[in-house]
């Protein structure tokens, strides 16, 4: 490979995530409607733990969140790809990719909480661990430095739940939900937007 040919290979490498950052905007939306379903279902089960009222009350409000959100993802998503023609190679791996992780944390939450395989003391820092890994991926594909390093924020804050176990992990977990979910969802809105 002599020297042209490399550098017209980065000049074509560069051009394709341009472009895919260009159409990342349409992400914002689905990390705000996550970043607010969850964080509000957090603060409820937050409210149900201090106020002792569990049981199956915890399984509807998060059922409805969870499936609300899932309808989202389908209804956008269509709507998205209808009015789309051609989507970039980034976008594609970007989409697979938290659809994954989408698809990793509802099996956690229902199936290793609801089987006993995961204490449910633990749940909010192991999700808290995946959802890093797809804001530092998606950092990466995009070539978005501050969108990687999101990751930190909720591998730090995935830290600090699995040290000190409580129901505060509830709050904290909200919390972080607005701050490194939705408030980044609407920085990429404004800054991506057509």
């Amino acid at each position: 490979m002599n020297k042209d040919t490399a550098q017209d290979d980065l000049a074509f490498i560069k051009k394709i995530v341009e472009e895919s950052r260009k159409n990342v905007s349409a992400t914002g939306d689905h990390l705000i409607v996550w970043g607010i379903l969850v964080s509000i279902a957090l603060i409820v089960s937050w409210f149900l733990a201090i106020n002792q009222i569990g049981g199956k009350t915890e399984w509807i409000h998060w059922g409805m969140v969870i499936a609300g959100g899932w309808l989202f993802e389908i209804i956008y998503g269509w709507k998205v790809d209808r009015k789309k023609s051609v989507r970039t190679y980034a976008e594609k791996i970007d989409g697979f990719l938290w659809l994954s992780v989408g698809i990793t944390l509802t099996l956690l939450g229902f199936i290793g909480v609801g089987s006993g395989a995961i204490n449910h003391q633990f749940i909010n820092p192991v999700l808290s661990s995946i959802l890093a890994i797809g804001y530092f991926s998606s950092g990466i594909i995009y070539d978005v430095k501050w969108i990687r390093n999101l990751a930190f924020g909720w591998w730090g804050g995935a830290i600090i739940m699995f040290l000190f176990p409580g129901t505060y992990h509830l709050l904290l977990m909200a919390g972080m939900m607005i701050i490194f979910q939705a408030i980044p969802g609407f920085i990429i809105q404004k800054t991506w937007a057509d």
